[in-house]
């Protein structure tokens, strides 16, 4: 295993081997002295989901890509040097290399992830993250406004004072006394955010595979998803004592997460 381990962390200081939170350079299929001209800013934690989605992003398209890290405000300063280059301390942030030397920085994690994702088109041999049919690209749209909607529900339900229906203050107690697991009164942020869960589960059974829009596998839309409902499966698991994955409850987002761990990129 200690070989196995070293081995890989020889790969990756070289562009190669493994997705990792560490690596500082991906190259993939460019050869040994290709030099990208694109940086991305990440937080050095791995704890950032918008960062999360736009390197998965980059594993997914396989682009070439220098990687540095910094540490969000909860773990410390941000180096001067990139104070300099983005103000209000944002991560993610791309740097591009312009043929002329310039620089220009990008922030916004879904602009970013737009924008690497059209550099680097299916014509060039890239993966496509976007669909080209109409009506699925309508459906893409359809579901980044339910991504927000879930985002809301569980912003209300886990950093907001959970209300029982009568007006009583929810959260363990309401747990203890019926909340999300037990009979008695369920409040009405929990409420919403299983009913919101549940359109989410419906639209992943809709399709004929696991991801969002039936492809084989993750796209765009199931990026913008997924580093969120990860950190969802775990606060609310422990403010709320509601279990999601594994629950049985929601089969589709089962069915997934389960394909998202048989990525490498993931």
């Amino acid at each position: 295993v200690g070989r196995a381990l070293s081995e890989d962390a020889e790969l990756r200081a070289k562009g190669r081997g493994a997705a990792h939170v560490s690596n500082t350079l991906r190259l993939f299929d460019a050869p040994d002295n290709y030099e990208p001209k694109l940086t991305l800013y990440r937080d050095e934690a791995g704890w950032c989901p918008y960062c999360e989605k736009t390197i998965l992003l980059v594993e997914e398209k396989r682009v070439p890509m220098n990687i540095q890290t910094v540490p969000m405000r909860s773990y410390g300063d941000k180096p001067r040097e990139f104070m300099a280059m983005v103000p209000s301390g944002l991560l993610p942030a791309l740097v591009i290399e312009m043929p002329d030397g310039r620089k220009q920085t990008v922030t916004e994690s879904q602009v970013i992830m737009e924008l690497i994702d059209n550099l680097h088109p299916p014509s060039a041999g890239y993966k496509a993250m976007m669909p080209e049919d109409p009506a699925l690209l309508q459906k893409h749209q359809q579901l980044a406004r339910l991504e927000r909607d879930l985002f809301g529900y569980w912003c209300n339900l886990v950093f907001r004072p959970e209300m029982g229906v009568s007006g009583r203050t929810g959260g363990l107690l309401g747990s203890l006394m019926g909340g999300a697991g037990g009979g008695g009164e369920m409040s009405g942020a929990m409420k919403g955010f299983i009913q919101c869960m549940d359109k989410v589960d419906a639209a992943l059974l809709a399709t004929s595979g696991p991801f969002f829009l039936g492809s084989d596998y993750p796209m765009m839309i199931d990026l913008i998803f997924v580093s969120h409902i990860e950190r969802m499966l775990a606060s609310v698991a422990y403010w709320k004592g509601l279990q999601i994955r594994g629950s049985g409850k929601w089969k589709g987002i089962d069915a997934w997460f389960d394909a998202f761990d048989q990525r490498e990129s993931y």
